[in-house]
């Protein structure tokens, strides 16, 4: 059996805790449901379930840095939200990390025109756009679960 780990990057920051945990309940989910007939050992990483702006757990913001970044270069692949990105310095940072080290897949989502809108630098660094997070989990179970 396979093992895989999904990181969820998108914003946090400047929006509801529902916001930014929403779509990343639902990514969480719909994979899971997918390992019923794509058997996979999945773990998926949504940072929000060990540090959020509503609970502070934290004593630094270097310790949510170091704990998120290890987990982004750690992971198989890593799904991006495109909504907000543009003010996200912190997502910027996780999809270049994606890429530094070992060009680990980011699979984004959202608005076609919100990645066309990016500074090339980021747009490089993404591998695939799907419109939605259902698309995004059909293509990870398509090229990364079997």
């Amino acid at each position: 059996m396979y093992d895989l780990k999904v990181y969820l990057a998108g914003k946090m920051s400047g929006i509801t805790f529902d916001e930014a945990n929403g779509w990343r309940e639902d990514v969480s989910l719909m994979l899971d449901n997918m390992t019923y007939y794509v058997p996979c050992n999945l773990k998926v990483i949504n940072p929000l379930n060990y540090y959020n702006y509503e609970e502070v757990l934290h004593q630094s913001e270097r310790e949510i840095e170091d704990f998120d970044l290890r987990h982004v270069t750690s992971s198989d692949v890593v799904v991006v939200n495109l909504d907000g990105l543009d003010t996200s310095d912190g997502t910027k940072l996780e999809i270049f990390e994606a890429y530094r080290h070992y060009k680990i897949p980011v699979i984004a989502f959202g608005d076609r025109k919100i990645y066309e809108s990016l500074h090339p630098w980021i747009k490089s660094k993404i591998t695939r756009v799907e419109p939605d997070i259902r698309h995004v989990c059909e293509y990870i179970r398509d090229y990364y679960m079997v």
